[in-house]
């Protein structure tokens, strides 16, 4: 038997035709363009925080999605919330909507690791200490007073004050360093005054 007598939709030898009709069948999920996840059909799950790092990079997991991924904060997220060094995007998917915000290149490696999500799945996520001086750093406008950030900490922010004590205040320090940003130099000084 010859492989072109084979009726097989997977053997069409044209791969946009063939993707096109598993996306139809609900075999496969198209999250972007190149980019699939098995369907609905499918037993197989899949992580939404590793669908992050691979819809647009190089990023990370940060931002809210980390500080509730870390319990710095009560409310569950649902938005995927990431940094990255190209320009902010946001992308609408069948599995969720995925938020991208631009962080300098200085500041952006440091507090980053491989992080086990589920079993054996990994993903890029940043450490509570750098998901915490992201979210000062790309949430919180310039010209704030070290009086004004208890506040925004524990009140507009919503950190959990028992899990921001257990955050390691010299990674923050030594953190902060990283930042050109007015509001990490004053949350630096605020943690300083903390002792």
């Amino acid at each position: 038997m010859k492989l072109k007598d084979l009726k097989s939709p997977y053997l069409d030898f044209h791969p946009r035709r063939s993707i096109g009709l598993m996306v139809k069948r609900g075999e496969i999920t198209r999250i972007k363009k190149g980019l699939y996840v098995l369907g609905e059909k499918s037993n197989q799950r899949f992580s939404r925080e590793v669908l992050s790092n691979l819809i647009y990079g190089p990023s990370y997991v940060s931002l809210e999605y980390a500080l509730f991924f870390h319990g710095l904060i009560p409310e569950r997220v649902e938005v995927i919330t990431a940094v990255a060094t190209k320009k902010k995007k946001e992308f609408e998917t069948p599995v969720g909507l995925f938020t991208y915000e631009h962080l300098n290149i200085e500041a952006y490696p440091w507090g980053v690791s491989l992080v086990e999500i589920d079993q054996g799945i990994t993903c890029m996520i940043a450490s509570p200490e750098k998901a915490l001086l992201d979210t000062i750093s790309l949430r919180i406008k310039s010209g704030v007073e070290v009086s004004d950030l208890k506040n925004i900490l524990f009140h507009d922010l919503r950190i959990d004050p028992g899990q921001f004590s257990e955050l390691d205040s010299k990674k923050l320090i030594d953190l902060s360093s990283q930042y050109k940003n007015k509001s990490i130099k004053v949350f630096a000084h605020y943690m300083k005054l903390r002792g």
